[in-house]
Formats: C-alpha cells, structure tokens, sequence
C-alpha cells in the first residue's frame, strides 16, 4: 500500500532544485570557471522565465479544473488548518476553489520579482478578514414565505 503523496512536496522539491541551480552558478562565476558577462545575462532572463512559467503553470490548472465564483452568502475567512504565516492564502484557495499551494508560489515569486506590496495586501488581509469560525457557519437562508 502507498501513501499518498503531500501535495506540498512538489513545491519543496522544486525550491531545493531552485535553490542549488543558483547555488552551481554563483560557485561557477566565484571561481571564474563561467564569465560574469554569461551570469549577468542569466540573472537578467530569470525573471521574464519564472513569469512565462507561472503562466503556463496556471494555464495548465485552469485546464485541469473548472474555476467558479463562490455561491453567494459564502464568507472569506482566514483559514485554521491550512496555515503558513496567517492563513490567508489558505483561506483565499479555499474561498475561490484554488489551490492554496499555487496562491502561495504566485505571491512569493511575484513579491521576488518586485512586486512588495504582495506584503503589504497580505498583511491588511491578516489584520481585516475573520478567522474561520470553530463552528461551520450555515448559509443565511432566504425568509420563507408563508401565508
């Protein structure tokens, strides 16, 4: 029998492979075996590539699933369960039926490439929208109408 595979072990793998790619190619340029010319114009490509990837990595999710507006009545919460820092993204994939894990590479990789405010947002996120309630909340039911 298998275990089933963390969804998050995906992004962790592909942060160590990141991780020593930049790692190789720093030694390589510190030690004069690539010119720094070479370096400059790698460093200078990165960020257009992560862009065009995250693209098509949410082209191929939008393939995959069917993305729908949340019903009406549904409330944003900061999630309990599937948590980070404050459970904000956690919250925001569930609210919008997206994978928190894409949500939290799309802000770190976009708050990289320059975009900071990413931090700022998330922080007025933490401190306006509600903890998920211990309770599930039931949807506001529309009066009955009687005679």
């Amino acid at each position: 029998m298998t275990m089933p595979k963390d969804p998050r072990s995906g992004i962790a793998t592909l942060g160590g492979v990141a991780l020593i790619v930049v790692g190789l190619l720093w030694f390589l340029q510190a030690t004069g075996i690539i010119p720094s010319l070479a370096i400059d114009l790698i460093t200078r490509a990165v960020p257009a590539l992560i862009v065009i990837g995250l693209g098509v990595v949410f082209l191929l999710v939008a393939r995959r699933a069917s993305f729908t507006m949340p019903p009406p009545g549904t409330r944003l919460y900061r999630s309990r369960s599937d948590r980070w820092i404050g459970g904000v993204l956690g919250g925001l994939g569930t609210y919008l039926g997206v994978d928190p894990v894409l949500l939290r590479v799309a802000t770190v990789l976009l708050t990289v490439l320059g975009a900071g405010a990413l931090i700022a947002v998330y922080i007025v996120l933490w401190i306006v929208v509600p903890e998920e309630p211990l309770v599930p909340v039931a949807p506001v039911a529309p009066p009955a109408s009687g005679s």
